[in-house]
Formats: structure tokens, C-alpha cells, sequence
């Protein structure tokens, strides 16, 4: 893949901000102990520090991919930088927990800005080999996932939790340079006009929000009249995007694209699985087992360094012999891995 030294920068810039939601979303896992301290948090209560960044982040990346489109994506991707920021700078004086949850909404908001609108930049400035470009973003994404509770182990023994805000700030100053100078400025998109879902988006917000809280309760209890909500709540989202041409959600395609929905079906399930381990171990490791941040950062240190080999491993696996057989030993090593554990 030969590129210039302007395409080069562009490409650096994006992948800078595309690491900063998968990064932030696993470094705080190995600081929730010493946060729940601090704050004299329930487990309930600590989880809500990660649950609402995943709430807004499925809320805001497809919208914000939609105002990429309509005001233009180094403007998006700039103003997400910019959120970063602010709450990089101003989550760590939080004087109360609740104020923490709103500077990581922030920081969601921001972090979610930066894929839709990278994708965005790559597919309008790089001209050749751009889903080779927008692949080893994916990579550069799931390394930085994998790399972040180690990360954050090793930073918190020398500044406590507030550190693992404090080191985005070197990427988005780089980050925001790069792409101050080398981002061309955005053409005004005439030729089509732009309608947002409002109901749709108001919509799909409630249904998560409330299989969230679900979900977060069932430790305590099965709230039946949540679990009614958010099953009334998707459906009728569902039927109502379903009538709209220009949907939040285009559930059209996934209903005339069967195959499409399972392989999303599949990613998901995937994504779980993954981000539970990666999300959980961290917190068990230290309140369980009574080790420290820096030995549970250690720990998770072997799970990056295999996320990081085997991804360029399976996918040229899968350019070569297609997903089915890669995809299947990937569920037997993970089925072997659990009765093992067991």
C-alpha cells in the first residue's frame, strides 16, 4: 500500500482519534475499584460509569455519521476532539460521582464523533486501497480495546484514577495538530438534503436505556416491568423505522438482507463476549482476588498481546479461505477455553 506524505498524516490523524472510544472505554475498568472508594459506590452504582458510555455511544455514532454528512467531517471530527478534551481536563476535579458520569458522556459523545467521521475523511481523501485504510483502523481500534486495562494499570500506581484521563491529552493534542494542517477543508454537500430521524433517535435511546437498566438489575432482581418496557419499546421502534425513508436505523436493510443481519447478529454476540471478559477481569482481579491496578494491568497484558498478533493473523486468514472456517475454530477455541476455566 503505497501512499503519499500528506495521505500518510490524514491516516495517523484519523487512527489517533479512532483509538480514544475503545481505549477510554477498557482503561477505566482497572480504575473502578479505587473510584468506587472514593465516591462509596455501590457495584450497581460503579457499573453505571461504564454502562452510560455505552449508552451514548450507540446513540451518538450513528447520528453523529449523519451530521458528519450534513456540516461536514473534519468539523465533526474536530469538535469531537474537542469534547475529548474538555472532559479529559475536567472529569479528574470531579467534586461528586454523579458529575464523573456526565464528563464520561461527554468524552462519549466526543470519542463517538471521531469513527463515522474518520471513516468519512478516509473515503474522501485516501483514493487507493481505502477499505485496506479503513481495516487496520479496525485493528488499531480492537488493539487499543485490548491494550487499555494494561494501560491504565500501569499509569494509575503513579497519579491514582485521574491519570487515565490525563493520557489522552498528549494523542489529542498531536491528533488535533495533524489534523489542523493536513485534514483538506469539507465541500459543502448541495446536491442532497439532510432529515433527521428525531423519533426514531428518541426512540432507539429509550429502548436501550431501558434494556440497560434491565440488564444492570438482574443482579438483584428481574424487573419484569422493565423487561415488558423494553420489549414494547423495540418493537415499536422497529415498526416505526421500518416506514421511514430516511430512518435513524435503516431496518429495511437488514429485513431484505438476512444474511447481513446474522453477520451483525454475530458481531454483536462477539463484541459481548469480549468486551465482558475485557470489562470484568480487571475488577475481579482486584476486588476478589486483592491484587492492585498495576498486577491486574499485568495480568490482562497477555490478552492484548494476543488480540494484537491474531488480528492481522485472522484476517488474512479469512481473505484466503473466506469466514466460515476461521469463525468456527475461533467458537471451538473459545468453547475449549471455557471448560478449561470451568
Amino acid at each position: 500500500m503505497t501512499l503519499g506524505g500528506k495521505e500518510k498524516y490524514i491516516i495517523l490523524a484519523v487512527s489517533l482519534g479512532v483509538i480514544l472510544n475503545p481505549l477510554n472505554t477498557t482503561m477505566i475498568t482497572v480504575a473502578l475499584p479505587a473510584i468506587q472508594q472514593d465516591f462509596d459506590l455501590s457495584a450497581a452504582g460503579i457499573s453505571w460509569l461504564i454502562a452510560s458510555y455505552f449508552i451514548i455511544s450507540a446513540i451518538f455514532t450513528p447520528l453523529i455519521g449523519k451530521l458528519s454528512d450534513i456540516y461536514g467531517r473534519k468539523l465533526i471530527f474536530l469538535i469531537g476532539l474537542g469534547l475529548v478534551v474538555v472532559s479529559s481536563i475536567l472529569a479528574p476535579l470531579s467534586p461528586n460521582f454523579i458529575v464523573l458520569v456526565a464528563m464520561r458522556g461527554i468524552q462519549a459523545i466526543g470519542t463517538s464523533a471521531l469513527f463515522p467521521a474518520g471513516v468519512g475523511i478516509i473515503r474522501h481523501t485516501i483514493q487507493h486501497n481505502q477499505n485496506r485504510v479503513i481495516g487496520t483502523l479496525a485493528v488499531f481500534a480492537t488493539t487499543s480495546a485490548a491494550f487499555g486495562p494494561t494501560i491504565g494499570g500501569m499509569l494509575i500506581q503513579f497519579g491514582g484514577w485521574p491519570i487515565i484521563f490525563y493520557v489522552n491529552l498528549p494523542i489529542l493534542a498531536i491528533g488535533i495538530g495533524l489534523t489542523w494542517l493536513f485534514i483538506p477543508k469539507d465541500k459543502k454537500n448541495t446536491t442532497r438534503s439532510y432529515k433527521l430521524d428525531g423519533i426514531g433517535i428518541l426512540l432507539f435511546s429509550l429502548f436501550i436505556t431501558c434494556w440497560m437498566i434491565f440488564l444492570l438489575g438482574l443482579e438483584q432482581r428481574v424487573q419484569i416491568g422493565t423487561l415488558i418496557l423494553a420489549i414494547v419499546l423495540t418493537i415499536v421502534f422497529y415498526m416505526y423505522e421500518k416506514r421511514r425513508d430516511e430512518a435513524f436505523i435503516n431496518v429495511n436493510f437488514f429485513r431484505k438482507n438476512l444474511n447481513v443481519a446474522v453477520i451483525f447478529g454475530q458481531y454483536i454476540l462477539s463484541t459481548i463476549i469480549f468486551f465482558a471478559v475485557l470489562l470484568s477481569f480487571p475488577t475481579f482481579i482486584q476486588s476478589v482476588l486483592g491484587a492492585s491496578a498495576q498486577v491486574a494491568g499485568i495480568a490482562m497484558l497477555s490478552l492484548s498481546i494476543f488480540a494484537m498478533i491474531m488480528t492481522p493473523i485472522a484476517t488474512r486468514w479469512m481473505e484466503r479461505t473466506g469466514f466460515r472456517i476461521p469463525l468456527l475454530a475461533s467458537v471451538f477455541i473459545g468453547r475449549c477455553d471455557l471448560v478449561i476455566y470451568r
